[in-house]
C-alpha cells in the first residue's frame, strides 16, 4: 500500500506554502490583537466582579458534585441536560490533547516559563469564563430538539440586537470548532499511534487510522446531543483521574529534577530580555496561546455547552464553569508539564532530544515546531517508565482525550447550526462534514493544523471579548440578584426577570427566565 503513503506526501508538499504563510504572518500578527483583548477582558472582569473566581470557591465545588443537582426535581431527566452534565461536556472541551501536546508545545516553543504564564492567564481567565457562561445562560433558547442552546451567537443577537454579527459568529464557531479544533484533536491523536515503531512502518497507517477515527466519530455524534452529554458524564472524570495518577507516578520517578523544573519555570518566566527581544515567540505569548487552547477561557466555546444546562439561576453555570479553568490548567496541565520536565534529561531545555530509540533529532539546534510535541511526550514517558508499552498507554489517552473534546466541539457546532437554521437535515449534513474532517485531519501536516487553530482562536477571542465588553452588565445584574437572594437565606436562588432589578437594561429578548412563557 505504498501508494497511500505517496498520496499523503503529495498532500503534505502541496500544503507547505500555506503552512509557511499562516505560521509566519497570520498567526503572528493576529495574536498581538488577540493578546490585548483577552488580557484586557480578564482584568476588567476580575475587577468588576471582585475576584469572583477566588471568593466563591465553596459554591463552585458544591455544584461539581453530581449528587448536589438541586434542579433534579425541575427538569425532565430523560430530555434535559443537568448542570453536572454541562460541566462535564465543558470539561470535555477543555480536557483534550491540549493538556498533553498543547502544554508540551508551549514548553518547546516558549520555554519552561510558558507554564508560569499559563497559570497566570488561567487564574485571570476564570473570571472571563464566569462572565461568558453566565451570559450564555441568560440569553439561551429552547430549540426543537427539546434542549437549551446558547453561546456567543445568541447573546450577540439578543443582547446586542445585531443579527449579522451573530450569524457571522455562529458560522465562525462551526468552522473553528467543528473543523479546526476537531481536526487538531484527530491529528494529534493519530500522531500518538503513527510515531510508534510498531506502527510507523505500516504503509498508509495514517489513512487507516483516519478511517477508524471517522467511523467512531460518526457512531458518537449521530446519537444526538443528549447521548453526547451522557457519554461525557462518564468518560471525563475517569479520564482526568487516571491521567493525573500516571502523571504523578512519572513525576515521582523523576523526583530528583523537580527542583530544577521549578527553577526553569520561574527563571524563564521572568527573563524579560528574551521576552521583549521577540514577544511573538516569548514564553508569555506561548503561555497565553496554549493556555487558551487548553482551558478555552474567553474564546466563546464553553458558553455553547454551559447554556444547555437546565438550572434555576444562570450564575450557577457561571460558577461551575469558571472552576473548570482551574481544574484544566492549574491541575491537569501542570501535571503534564512537570512530567515532561522531570522525566527528560536537563539538557532537554537547551539541546532538545537526541535519543537513539526512535526520536533522533526531535528538535535539535533551535529548530522547534509544535508538531514535535508528541515525540517529546513519548520520550518523557518512555524515559520514566521504560519500554514501548507506556507508549500504547499514552496513545490510548490521546485517543480518549481527543474524543472527549470532539464530543464537546460537535455539541457547540450543532448548537450554532441550529441558531442559523433549526433544520434536522442540516444537522445531519454537519455530522457528515465533521466525520470527513476527522478523516482528512489524520493525513495533513500537523503543524498546519496547530497554526490554523491558533488563528481561529485569536479571531474568536477578539470577537467574543468585544461582545462581553458591551454585555457584561447583564451578568452584573444577575450576580447582584444571586447575592441578594443568598443574603436573604435562600439556599438555591431562582432567576426570574419579572422579580429583578433590571438596572435600566433591556431584558425583552431574555425568553427562558420568567418572560414570555
Amino acid at each position: 500500500m505504498s501508494w497511500l503513503k505517496d498520496i499523503q506526501q503529495t498532500i503534505t508538499d502541496a500544503l507547505e506554502p500555506v503552512d509557511v504563510f499562516v505560521n509566519n504572518y497570520l498567526d503572528v500578527y493576529i495574536w498581538y490583537v488577540g493578546f490585548v483583548f483577552i488580557i484586557a477582558g480578564a482584568l476588567l472582569f476580575l475587577w468588576k466582579f471582585k475576584g469572583i473566581q477566588f471568593t466563591n470557591i465553596k459554591d463552585q465545588v458544591k455544584y461539581i458534585n453530581p449528587m448536589a443537582n438541586i434542579d433534579k426535581g425541575k427538569r425532565d431527566k430523560n430530555s434535559m441536560i443537568s448542570s453536572f452534565q454541562a460541566f462535564c461536556v465543558g470539561m470535555g472541551a477543555r480536557v483534550g490533547v491540549g493538556n498533553i501536546t498543547g502544554v508540551t508545545s508551549a514548553i518547546i516553543m516558549g520555554g519552561a516559563g510558558a507554564i508560569f504564564w499559563m497559570w497566570i492567564f488561567a487564574l485571570l481567565g476564570a473570571a472571563t469564563s464566569f462572565v461568558e457562561c453566565t451570559l450564555g445562560q441568560i440569553f439561551k433558547e429552547k430549540k426543537s430538539d427539546g434542549n437549551f442552546h446558547g453561546g456567543p451567537a445568541y447573546y450577540i443577537k439578543k443582547g446586542l440586537k445585531n443579527r449579522k454579527f451573530a450569524l457571522f459568529i455562529a458560522f465562525w464557531i462551526i468552522v473553528t470548532y467543528g473543523v479546526g479544533f476537531i481536526a487538531n484533536q484527530a491529528a494529534n491523536s493519530a500522531s500518538a499511534f503513527t510515531r510508534m515503531d510498531a506502527l510507523s512502518g505500516i504503509d498508509g497507517i495514517t489513512i487507516i487510522l483516519g478511517l477508524i477515527f471517522a467511523a467512531m466519530t460518526a457512531f458518537l455524534i449521530f446519537g444526538g446531543v443528549k447521548k453526547v452529554a451522557m457519554a461525557s458524564e462518564i468518560i471525563v472524570p475517569i479520564m482526568v483521574l487516571i491521567w493525573l495518577i500516571i502523571g504523578f507516578i512519572a513525576i515521582i520517578i523523576g523526583w530528583e529534577q523537580i527542583g530544577w523544573a521549578v527553577t526553569q519555570i520561574f527563571e524563564n518566566a521572568f527573563n524579560f530580555k528574551q521576552i521583549f527581544a521577540g514577544f511573538a515567540g516569548s514564553c508569555i505569548m506561548w503561555g497565553l496561546k496554549r493556555g487558551v487552547f487548553s482551558n478555552e477561557a474567553g474564546i466563546g466555546s464553553v458558553p455553547n455547552v454551559a447554556s444547555s444546562a437546565d438550572v434555576p439561576h444562570p450564575i450557577r453555570q457561571g460558577l461551575i464553569q469558571s472552576i473548570g479553568v482551574f481544574v484544566d490548567t492549574i491541575i491537569v496541565c501542570s501535571v503534564t508539564a512537570f512530567m515532561v520536565l522531570c522525566c527528560l534529561p536537563s539538557e532537554f531545555m537547551t539541546n532538545g532530544i537526541n535519543m537513539t530509540n526512535g526520536w533522533d533529532g526531535v528538535w535539535m539546534n533551535g529548530d522547534r515546531k509544535s508538531g514535535w510535541a508528541m515525540d517529546t511526550v513519548q520520550a518523557a514517558m518512555s524515559n520514566a517508565f521504560g519500554g514501548d508499552w507506556i507508549l500504547w498507554v499514552l496513545a490510548l489517552f490521546m485517543f480518549v482525550f481527543a474524543f472527549s473534546s470532539l464530543i464537546a466541539y460537535y455539541s457547540m457546532s450543532e448548537a450554532n447550526l441550529r441558531f442559523i437554521k433549526d433544520d434536522h437535515k442540516l444537522v445531519q449534513w454537519l455530522r457528515i462534514v465533521i466525520t470527513c474532517v476527522v478523516f482528512f485531519a489524520c493525513i495533513i501536516p500537523i503543524d498546519l493544523v496547530w497554526d490554523i487553530c491558533d488563528v481561529f482562536m485569536a479571531v474568536m477571542g477578539i470577537c467574543n471579548i468585544g461582545a462581553l465588553f458591551m454585555l457584561y452588565k447583564y451578568v452584573k445584574v444577575a450576580w447582584d440578584d444571586w447575592k441578594k437572594q443568598k443574603s436573604e437565606g435562600i439556599e438555591e436562588p431562582v432567576f426570574d426577570i419579572n422579580n429583578l432589578d433590571q438596572q435600566g437594561l433591556d431584558f425583552t429578548n431574555v425568553t427562558e427566565w420568567g418572560a414570555k412563557q
